[in-house]
């Protein structure tokens, strides 16, 4: 990982050794940069300077405000890539993607993949998800012309181009291009594992790398190469194999 100025890889490596140099003169809390001290200290003192042009009210940080303000625009950039639901905050997807434990496989949803029998709460998803099995990618990048299968994951992707990473952590103020890559971000740093694995124990970061891992213990190979019929696991063997026959 490279970093522009020392100081940002200084502040960096505190994430790996749990240096903690900051200390709160009021509570005795120690912090890893001065400025989430700075952040803390207005929790004793009351001062909130950050307004919302919107409606007046103030918050202790920035990063309150940005959050404060998705109320008035109604944005909600973390997307669950289980079910599609969306949210304001980062904390609330992490919190909803818990309720998703379970492996997918098992939930009946109405709209049934007739390949893989996978099913999904709305038709849009299914129509996603039925191009992992015929290869359609109709996305295209127009900086380099990579494809892709949802409108999403194009967007996301541009990001690369434009250097845009609106989302921070607010551990150690790394940016990301998209809310779900500061969510794996996040999960390194706590080493969540939260889906477990019912037959073995094993844990898990997500529940999309449960149910690949599950796929161990049943056997399933639900994606199926048009060209040769050899069937895989998971998505990204049959992306590989389907590129050895070009």
């Amino acid at each position: 990982m490279g970093f522009k100025y020392n100081s940002n890889l200084v502040t960096h490596m505190r994430v790996h050794t749990g240096e903690r140099p900051y200390k709160c003169p009021k509570c005795g809390k120690t912090f890893s940069q001065s400025s989430i001290l700075v952040a803390h200290q207005r929790r004793h003192t009351g001062e909130r300077p950050c307004e919302c042009v919107e409606c007046g009210k103030s918050f202790r940080t920035s990063s309150e405000l940005i959050i404060h303000r998705r109320s008035h625009t109604g944005e909600r950039p973390y997307d669950c890539d289980e079910c599609g639901e969306s949210f304001s905050r980062s904390c609330h997807l992490i919190c909803h993607k818990r309720r998703h434990k379970a492996p997918v496989a098992h939930k009946k949803w109405p709209n049934e993949c007739g390949k893989c029998g996978k099913t999904f709460r709305w038709s849009s998803e299914l129509i996603v998800h039925q191009r992992s099995h015929t290869g359609e990618r109709p996305y295209e990048c127009r900086e380099c012309g990579k494809r892709f299968m949802s409108r999403s994951h194009q967007i996301a992707h541009q990001k690369i181009h434009t250097g845009e990473r609106p989302y921070e952590c607010d551990q150690c103020r790394k940016t990301f291009p998209t809310g779900s890559c500061l969510l794996k971000h996040q999960k390194i740093l706590t080493d969540d594992r939260s889906f477990c694995c019912h037959d073995c124990g094993k844990g898990f970061k997500s529940n999309f790398t449960l149910i690949s891992h599950w796929r161990i213990h049943t056997g399933e190979r639900p994606y199926e190469c048009p060209e040769c019929g050899k069937s895989c696991s998971l998505n990204t063997s049959l992306t590989r194999l389907q590129r050895s026959h070009h």
